[in-house]
């Protein structure tokens, strides 16, 4: 008798399964889900570069060398350090930089301060709010020279603001013109433009907290200010340190408020650090001082906020 034939089967300790094989159209697909997205980034680094990385590359190289009306256009005589060091050891730069701290004082008060509490009522839905909210949109979209051209006109001997003090038997006030408020003018003027965008910023992080843990806080007793102090401020914090840095940005770059309102008077009560940069550098022709005061105030915006923005990054992680 011949024995049945049998066929080989998989075997029992570790059974097979034949799997289908992959087609090519189903390579093609998964090849066009994941796309190069070099070619794409190619043009936003470009402009990055061209509009950014190589206009401070020149400032720096600029603020090392000799440069002047004569040299201008051609090549440029390095020097090191003098031109920073003759910056540090003059007046100019260290009033400039005190009248630059207080501007910035000045917008961190009145944007943390005045932001939060209008970002907390804002929060709330209301009639009222969108139509606040569109308005402070406008505000925030008008450009510097405008707003400060009518705070100036309002602030004048003669202005809006004076004649209303007029009006109640109060005296006029030199807003502009007086060495012991100019400075504190301006700085609330600059304010009150990036009050807005404070605020818009600061009611974001507020909608993002959850409901149901300030519910829980008000359950367990906890009253408003407790909640802001326990809770919604440590949530807001990375919101709040990002808020920080772009203020000290808009406060060390503000020229356009000082050279509308005071040009830097009286004397140089108002000169911030921008506007000394500029002076030195449109003024008096003196290119590689301009570009070193420029250069020192970045030097000191970068030691002020990527320590303060790396350690708010490394509490996020941990």
């Amino acid at each position: 008798m011949t024995s049945p034939t049998t066929t080989p089967g998989p075997s029992s300790t570790s059974p097979r399964r034949d799997l289908p094989p992959v087609s090519q159209g189903v390579l093609r697909r998964r090849r066009v889900r994941r796309p190069r997205l070099a070619p794409y980034l190619v043009p936003a680094v470009a402009v990055c570069v061209l509009l950014g990385v190589y206009p401070l590359f020149e400032m720096v190289r600029m603020a090392l060398s000799d440069v002047g009306p004569a040299t201008l256009i051609g090549s440029w005589e390095f020097v090191g350090l003098a031109n920073i060091a003759e910056v540090l050891g003059s007046d100019a730069f260290w009033s400039a930089a005190k009248a630059t701290a207080i501007f910035t004082a000045v917008l961190l008060v009145v944007d943390l301060g005045i932001g939060y509490v209008a970002a907390s009522v804002l929060a709330h839905p209301s009639r009222l709010t969108g139509a606040v909210l569109s308005l402070m949109v406008f505000v925030w979209a008008l450009p510097p020279l405008v707003s400060g051209s009518v705070w100036k006109f309002l602030l004048a001997g003669d202005g809006l603001v004076n004649a209303t003090l007029n009006v109640f038997g109060l005296a006029s006030v030199d807003w502009l013109s007086s060495p012991n408020l100019a400075l504190w003018s301006v700085s609330l003027v600059a304010a009150w433009a990036s009050l807005p965008f404070a605020i818009l910023i600061i009611r974001g992080g507020l909608l993002a907290i959850p409901r149901d843990v300030l519910e829980a806080a008000a359950l367990d007793g906890a009253g408003p200010i407790r909640q802001a102090v326990q809770i919604i401020i440590p949530l807001l914090r990375p919101t709040l340190a990002v808020l920080i840095i772009l203020i000290f940005l808009y406060a060390f770059r503000s020229f356009d408020f000082v050279y509308v309102m005071t040009s830097g008077g009286p004397g140089t009560v108002t000169t911030t650090l921008p506007f000394l940069a500029y002076e030195e550098a449109f003024r008096t022709y003196s290119f590689g001082i301009g570009a070193a005061v420029a250069s020192v105030s970045m030097l000191v915006i970068a030691l002020l906020a990527v320590p303060y923005a790396w350690g708010v990054r490394r509490e996020e992680r941990a």
